[in-house]
């Protein structure tokens, strides 16, 4: 099969998968305990039951789960309609984020958001991957030696120690060397947003948290593979001839070894995504991950579902992007 043709396999293969995955984060939303409707009224002030009763109803048909007879819409039919939205490219409204009484789309929502969780996201994957690669080579190529026990127990260390509790060490660290947090405030979104100081003030502390959250694993793959291909007859035959120690490791055996660091990586872009929503929780960073943390805390379904697809979907597409990487790296492999 040619390259065309698996990537067009691919693709369309993609479409049954998020199908079931929609269908189970739907179906998963949707028996979860919690009234969204009385999340969307507690703002409201009633004074007797008969106020009350008819604005939970009123909210309730406005959010589509009653209809105008009073009568519950089958979560299946939402499905529907949701599938047939998504199709359109229509994420829906948001129930708890509102604007003159009307719920704000959530397309409105994620964009202006967008900027920020892959402004942190690129600069930590950057990040991770060169210091990886970094510790990687030296503790392969020093096997044994101070520098490769003391990296390995230091990434066991990282590889062991939770995220958002390694965010809140940097934060005390920090707090303690420069009385500074690095909890956001408003300053640090003024627009333009590239050219305000304080933006890049306030990104210092959660791109190093989901940094070194991120090189950890990373790093250990990178030596194990180059030990492995070290020990290899070719790298000995190089050896042999007189190369640069430099170009066996870079030219020989770093290219050799890049296929399982290559999966590795694809797989690990999705996961900085759900990385970050820990990291801007703790940091007040406004970006995807919050909108993913108050679309559960404040039971908006129609949020939580777009945030629940656009994250599978991202990695389906970033495991075809790997596979298809594969070929380029190594010519012997055909689809």
């Amino acid at each position: 099969m040619s390259l065309r043709g698996f990537i067009v396999r691919r693709t369309i293969y993609i479409v049954p998968v998020m199908l079931g995955i929609t269908l189970m984060n739907f179906t998963l939303i949707n028996v979860s305990p919690g009234d969204p409707v009385v999340v969307r009224i507690g703002l409201i002030h009633c004074e007797s039951p008969e106020c009350y009763n008819q604005a939970y109803n009123k909210e309730a048909i406005e959010m589509g789960l009653l209809d105008r007879e009073m009568y519950t819409v089958p979560w299946f039919t939402r499905y529907v309609d949701f599938v047939n939205d998504l199709l359109h490219f229509d994420l829906g409204n948001s129930w708890y984020n509102t604007q003159a009484g009307e719920g704000i789309p959530i397309a409105q929502i994620i964009s202006e958001r967008a900027i920020y969780t892959i402004t942190l996201n690129v600069i930590s994957f950057v990040l991770s991957l060169l210091l990886a690669t970094a510790i990687g080579v030296v503790s392969a190529t020093r096997q044994n030696s101070f520098w490769d026990r003391s990296l390995t127990i230091a990434m066991l260390l990282g590889y062991s120690m939770p995220l958002f509790w390694l965010a809140k060490l940097l934060m005390l660290l920090s707090f303690s060397l420069f009385n500074f947090t690095g909890v956001a405030n408003k300053d640090a979104f003024r627009k333009p947003l590239f050219l305000n100081p304080a933006f890049y003030k306030y990104l210092i502390l959660p791109t190093l948290a989901l940094t070194l959250g991120g090189l950890v694993f990373m790093a250990r793959l990178i030596r194990s593979q180059l030990l492995e291909i070290l020990r290899q007859d070719y790298i000995t035959t190089a050896k042999a001839k007189g190369l640069d120690n430099r170009a066996v490791i870079y030219k020989h055996a770093f290219r050799n070894g890049l296929l399982p660091i290559v999966t590795i990586i694809g797989n690990s872009l999705p996961g900085l995504l759900a990385g970050s929503v820990m990291i801007e929780s703790v940091f007040g960073w406004p970006g995807l991950g919050t909108v993913f943390l108050e679309g559960a805390l404040f039971r908006d379904y129609p949020l939580m579902m777009a945030t629940n697809t656009i994250f599978p979907l991202l990695f389906l597409i970033a495991r075809l992007l790997t596979d298809i990487t594969y070929v380029f790296i190594d010519p012997r492999i055909k689809y």
